[in-house]
């Protein structure tokens, strides 16, 4: 068996990334390092007990595509190995996805690679990503700042389905395999232009690193090495200590305890807001060390209610000890919160809270105030009492009016915007609305000469 073969064979034993029996679906460009993966899987094929499937996506990018396709599928044929291919849209993914080429690029991959897993019933799919793609990324994402996280690296196995096994392998490996055995291969002119990032990595930086470190490679792969053990024991500590944090969880928002948050130390606070994000949305695209900092002079900040927007339509919102991370909270969902007596009560969904106090009403008051505080007659109502969102046909007796009204009539008279209407708490005991709060009470529960305790209501 060829070194290369046995030191793909190696890495896979190493990081358990295949297991006897298991279908795999090869992603092959028909470049050195897809072709080299496919090659070594059907060399491991008997030993390791393997079926494989090789997936091959054109991106419509580049007009070789057609002759890259009839490659990797004749490469295939004489393997006996099934072909898939599919060409996909990535102008418009990234026109759809706002992202970049190389990002849209890379996902619309993933998301065939996974499709194809899918119908073709395989627990794996194999990418042929080398030693030398660890060295550069590493380089690369240091350039950007990452943290420990984004330093730990390409990891050989990820969500448990995604391997690499040339993650241990370098390039020249690759290449004197190809060679021995006469393999035939694709040279992608992409990764000779300069304008990717990766290529002046891989073709100016490094050679002048490696004047000052000639192991400069091996270096930054033990680096990763390192960091992703780090990355793994503070993942294990995350999902013990996260639930912890949670006081909600919807559908489109989670809800931490900003207490508990502010008592865990910096690097696990920033892990826990990260990962609350990374559960929202999937991944963490777009949302970097700014953001979490960002987030941080939020949590921080003396004011109780505050809320930011970040990118991809991430809402932080931060109500007294509650600190709700949603996404698209431009649409309000609906809110019911029990008022069980006096002290207050945070509303997550809209970053705010409300206070409750009873007190006895004295002569000297004076009656007006902040449309931000409510005086209500105690004597003519009790706990518990109910804070919800505004539902259509809501109808109440306006402070000073003879009649009834309707709450959205209320809104146009004060040009409340319609997506700004569901912002708006009200307050209520069973069916009957006592306060659209920061607006009007109802008349019937105004204070009266014969009052003796009235609630003292706050929106804060």
């Amino acid at each position: 068996m060829h070194p290369f073969v046995l030191s793909v064979k190696k890495a896979i034993k190493k990081y358990e990334m295949i297991h006897p029996g298991e279908r795999v679906v090869v992603g092959v460009s028909g470049g050195p390092d897809s072709m080299a993966l496919l090659h070594a899987l059907w060399n491991l094929r008997q030993d390791l007990h393997l079926s494989l499937v090789v997936a091959h996506l054109d991106h419509g990018l580049r007009p070789e595509a057609r002759e890259e396709r009839m490659f990797v599928r004749k490469a295939s044929a004489e393997l006996g190995i099934p072909f898939v291919s599919r060409k996909a849209d990535v102008k418009e993914w990234q026109k759809e996805e706002r992202l970049t080429l190389q990002e849209a690029a890379r996902e619309a991959r993933y998301h065939f690679l996974q499709e194809t897993a899918r119908t073709k019933k395989a627990s794996r799919i194999a990418l042929g990503h080398t030693a030398d793609d660890q060295a550069e990324s590493l380089i690369m994402r240091l350039l950007r700042g990452s943290g420990t996280r984004g330093l730990s690296g390409i990891p050989p196995v990820r969500d448990d389905r995604i391997i690499r096994p040339l993650i241990e392998v370098w390039r020249a490996e690759v290449e004197s395999f190809l060679e021995k055995r006469k393999i035939a291969f694709l040279s992608d002119p992409s990764n000779r232009s300069f304008h990717f990032l990766r290529n002046r990595v891989r073709h100016e930086l490094l050679p002048l690193l490696q004047q000052y470190n000639p192991r400069i490679q091996q270096t930054l792969v033990q680096m990763a090495e390192l960091f992703r053990a780090e990355e793994e024991f503070w993942q294990k500590l995350l999902e013990e200590e996260f639930p912890s944090l949670v006081r909600a969880r919807k559908k489109d928002s989670i809800t931490l305890d900003i207490p508990s948050l502010n008592a865990r130390p910096l690097p696990l606070r920033f892990r826990s807001i990260r990962y609350a994000m990374e559960k929202l949305l999937g991944n963490l695209r777009r949302l970097g060390f700014p953001h979490l900092l960002a987030i941080e002079a939020l949590l921080q900040s003396p004011e109780p209610n505050k809320r930011l927007q970040l990118p991809r339509g991430i809402w932080v919102a931060k109500a007294y000890h509650a600190l709700t991370i949603s996404k698209g909270s431009e649409e309000v969902a609906p809110f019911e919160h029990p008022v069980p007596g006096p002290g207050y009560v945070e509303i997550p969904e809209i970053g705010r809270a409300i206070r409750f106090e009873v007190q006895t009403v004295r002569q000297e008051w004076k009656f007006e105030g902040p449309a931000s505080v409510a005086l209500l007659d105690f004597d003519t109502i009790d706990f518990p009492l109910m804070i919800r969102s505004f539902h259509p046909g809501d109808r109440f007796q306006p402070l000073g009016m003879a009649g009834e009204k309707k709450v959205k009539d209320l809104f146009i008279d004060c040009k409340i915007p319609a997506p700004q209407r569901k912002r708006v708490p009200l307050l209520c005991k069973e069916d009957r609305l006592l306060w659209v709060a920061g607006f009007r009470i109802d008349h019937r529960v105004r204070l009266k000469p014969e009052t003796q305790r009235a609630l003292h209501v706050e929106l804060l």
